[in-house]
């Protein structure tokens, strides 16, 4: 007797993954919906990305996604008109979806730009605070002009830049913007690099210039995981270095510098922290661009701790789909080359 599923049966082709690394399922020729938020999305062919693999419905599955699949078949767990997804969102929901962000407003003009970026730069804060038009005025953003998440983030960079250069930051003041989650992003995106258009978007899943020749150490637990992102950085044409064990890493990290380390955050011998940390005491690869993969349960605490203080360039939570790994990739050693 063949076994009786709970969820809903949808034909494998209508459940796929955008060219953005979104997972959805269509449900008509206009429109799909996500599989992570709920949120229900406009889409044209040219949005398409690619058709899902078993590697990437594992991954749903173990995030409670998908209950089952088979080649032909894909079983979502109660599908949103079985309201798994409320559309509907109510008054608290809609305070807790506001996502208040902070950066720092200089009140220089525009016209001083370039002068606080090679400021920035002489000071030995390029990699940390960036400096962009906001407005008529110069603001003060964090990494690759990513806003500030916390107010003691922004504050930290006031009390730095008054006091390496009180001339030119004595009058700058801590302001914020705020806005809708749904507005703003995939809650997936706000841990890793958001590509700034599509043309990005585009070139991260096409283009290998940038990735050509590279070297990658993986440091990942699982040998499905470990294969499937191999594979990946094989196609862009990198050379990939494997390890499962944080102390295994490490030590392929030692003997040959890479451009770019992909690790998870649970590993079998050591936390990812203390792997990071011992990885920041190597000199060598102090400027090392580096993507943390984390489980679903990660906090948001310990992103912000890895963004912050850690200093990874991406964080990503599972499930993440192919193209959102290959164009974090793409973009980590696009925005840091070695």
């Amino acid at each position: 007797m063949s076994k009786v599923f709970s969820g809903s049966a949808v034909p494998r082709q209508y459940v796929f993954i955008m060219a953005d690394g979104a997972f959805v399922v269509q449900w008509d020729e206009t429109r799909v919906q996500d599989l992570l938020t709920g949120r229900y999305r406009q889409f044209d062919r040219d949005s398409f990305g690619h058709a899902i693999t078993d590697y990437e419905l594992n991954q749903l599955k173990a995030a409670g996604r998908v209950e089952h699949y088979n080649r032909h078949y894909v079983w979502l767990y109660a599908l949103p008109e079985g309201k798994r997804f409320d559309v509907e969102l109510k008054t608290l929901q809609r305070m807790r979806n506001r996502v208040r962000t902070y950066y720092l407003n200089t009140t220089l003009p525009k016209s001083q730009l370039e002068s606080v970026r090679v400021l920035l730069r002489t000071l030995g804060l390029g990699d940390e605070l960036s400096a962009f038009e906001r407005g008529d005025l110069v603001a003060i953003m964090g990494k690759n002009g990513a806003p500030f998440r916390h107010f003691t983030e922004v504050e930290g960079a006031q009390r730095r830049l008054v006091s390496r250069a009180p001339e030119m930051f004595k009058d700058a003041a801590v302001a914020f913007s705020e806005s809708s989650r749904s507005e703003n992003m995939h809650p997936q995106d706000e841990h890793g690099m958001e590509p700034d258009d599509l043309a990005t978007v585009i070139a991260s899943q096409t283009d290998t210039s940038i990735t050509q020749g590279k070297c990658v150490v993986l440091v990942v637990r699982a040998d499905d995981d470990r294969a499937a992102i191999g594979d990946l950085c094989q196609e862009m044409n990198m050379s990939v270095q494997a390890a499962e064990t944080a102390a295994s890493g490490l030590q392929l990290l030692e003997d040959a510098p890479p451009h770019l380390l992909i690790m998870d955050l649970e590993l079998a011998d050591m936390h990812g922290w203390e792997m990071l940390g011992k990885v920041k005491e190597i000199a060598t690869l102090r400027d090392l661009p580096i993507i943390v993969i984390a489980e679903p349960t990660s906090s948001p605490n310990q992103q912000s701790f890895a963004l912050s203080v850690a200093k990874v360039d991406v964080y990503l939570v599972r499930p993440v789909s192919m193209a959102k790994l290959r164009q974090n990739i793409w973009m980590a050693l696009k925005e840091r080359p070695r």
